[in-house]
């Protein structure tokens, strides 16, 4: 049994509106919360449990994102040359002339050659940002150990589904019977979270959303991606009482289309709104860009959102529609609910919610996942009594990450090992892939102890709509693994992509670079 008293400016974020944090105790013994103090009352059971005092320092839920392709963040940020319209919506810059070289197969040659290294930089890339669980985890031929909460497949238990599946979900569109069986899932209390009208107001994919309204699929545990095709008028037929939630991804949807969710008119409907970073190829690094990017779109398009929502839709939002499914408490510090917890040094001025928008890789102090201390500042993750780790420095800031090595997870991998091995698939993409292909031809590609292959989620209409492997390995490139950070190759390409029109020239400047 691990117990574990985190002593800071306490942020439950309890109810509509939650306050500003005060000081107070987080009681956390293995993976539940037992309680929050606001006084110097002891709670009985918690003699010897390690002890960190993060002083004035944020101490908030676990940040969730509920968007991700994460076999894919170790690809920088793509767009098609001389391109400055906008795409009409997710079929269309999947056709891209640079789409398959560009993205798939890079993203291919690295889940199959050396996914275990994939899957470690993905996780301190979230992390970094303050992530405690995230959605979009790479499918695989066998499973495969992570130490963040799985939005896909975690099998939290609920009375009488104890091991089931409780959270289904799609990026590929669904019609006929299988969205039939998406709607009787939920109808059962399973949550589906899908890929539903990316693109332009009134583009053709707008019919994802029509199909399931006409399926009676506009249920309780629904929670749609994108969703900005949709006009005013079809945010009215959600059942406001009982609407589900829409996952907002402000600067994929910019640098694609030049427009994003209505979010106020999905919040007026009692739709709960929640932030996801996407992938590498058009997101950001993670969520700390990306509520700096949903600031800045707000601003833009005159949504009345205000910081404190944004961290809303980091927490308590994705947290109560993931409770609906699990049936237990996540994204608010609350007795009983996961003890997912973010440290949070607040940045410049204003009151607690700007400062945690104002925030960057190097003020992220503390990301307890599960009541584990998993990434923070050295002195911190040593006082929590955190596993075995590895030191890196983030932002010139040094930290320490409980990471486990996959041969041996009694031990902490090594963060040059881990980019060593995606570096070592990058400079030769050739030869990894022909060293991957004699590792699955050794033996039965689904047993157990098979060597580990992960699959790609997101489409390729060049290669009969899935991605696949590349017809010439040999003319595979892939770039440079970018850092896990907010960086100003980062920016360049961004301010490089003439779709967004400047929308998100400010992103830079919220980053200091």
């Amino acid at each position: 049994m691990s117990q574990l008293v985190i002593t800071g400016q306490v942020a439950p974020m309890v109810g509509d509106a939650p306050d500003q944090p005060r000081h107070g105790r987080v009681w956390i013994r293995d993976d539940t919360i037992v309680d929050v103090t606001f006084d110097d009352r002891p709670v009985d059971g918690f003699a010897d449990a390690q002890r960190v005092d993060v002083g004035d320092s944020i101490v908030l839920p676990g940040f969730i994102d509920m968007h991700n392709h994460l076999a894919y963040n170790a690809l920088p940020l793509w767009s098609e040359p001389h391109r400055s319209e906008p795409w009409l919506h997710n079929k269309h810059w999947t056709q891209a002339d640079t789409y398959t070289e560009s993205v798939t197969e890079p993203a291919w040659t690295y889940a199959k050659a050396c996914p275990e290294a994939l899957l470690g930089y993905v996780q301190v890339r979230e992390m970094a940002g303050g992530a405690t669980s995230a959605q979009g985890w790479p499918s695989s031929n066998r499973g495969y150990q992570i130490v963040m909460r799985s939005v896909d497949d975690e099998r939290a238990g609920r009375a009488g589904k104890v091991g089931d599946d409780l959270i289904y979900t799609s990026v590929a569109t669904k019609t006929g019977d299988a969205l039939l069986t998406a709607v009787r899932r939920m109808a059962n209390g399973s949550g589906f979270i899908y890929h539903c009208a990316e693109g332009q107001k009134d583009s053709r994919v707008r019919r994802d959303y029509t199909d399931l309204r006409s399926d009676d699929g506009l249920l309780p545990t629904f929670i749609g991606i994108h969703c900005c095709a949709l006009g005013p008028a079809d945010w009215l037929e959600w059942a406001e009482p009982h609407a589900g939630g829409v996952v907002w991804s402000p600067l994929s949807n910019l640098v694609l289309y030049r427009d994003t969710t209505l979010v106020d008119d999905a919040r007026s409907r009692g739709v709960r709104v929640c932030l996801g970073s996407d992938w590498g190829p058009s997101g950001t690094r993670n969520l700390l860009g990306e509520m700096k990017a949903a600031r800045l779109a707000a601003r833009h398009f005159g949504y009345s959102v205000t910081d404190r929502d944004i961290v809303q839709m980091v927490t308590s939002n994705p947290g109560d529609l993931l409770a609906r499914c699990w049936g237990r408490p996540v994204g608010r510090l609350v007795p009983g609910g996961f003890a997912d917890v973010t440290v949070v040094r607040g940045h410049g001025p204003g009151d607690a919610w700007h400062q945690v928008l104002a925030a960057t890789e190097q003020h992220v102090e503390l990301v307890v996942v599960g009541g584990v201390p998993r990434y923070g500042d050295e002195d911190l993750m040593l006082a929590a009594g955190a596993p075995p780790s590895f030191a890196m420095a983030v932002r010139r800031r040094r930290r320490r990450v409980a990471l486990p090595d996959p041969t041996d997870t009694s031990r902490a991998w090594a963060w040059d090992d881990i980019v060593g091995a995606l570096t070592t698939v990058q400079s030769d993409p050739s030869g990894a892939i022909a060293d991957a292909s004699a590792r699955a031809a050794a033996g039965p590609r689904f047993a157990d102890d098979a060597a580990l292959e992960l699959f790609l989620d997101m489409p390729d209409t060049r290669r009969t709509g899935r991605a696949g492997p590349p017809k010439d390995p040999t003319s595979v490139t892939i770039p440079p693994v970018p850092p896990i950070e907010h960086d100003r190759a980062f920016f360049d390409a961004l301010d490089a992509n003439p779709i967004q029109e400047g929308i998100l020239a400010g992103l830079r400047r919220e980053f200091g670079l």
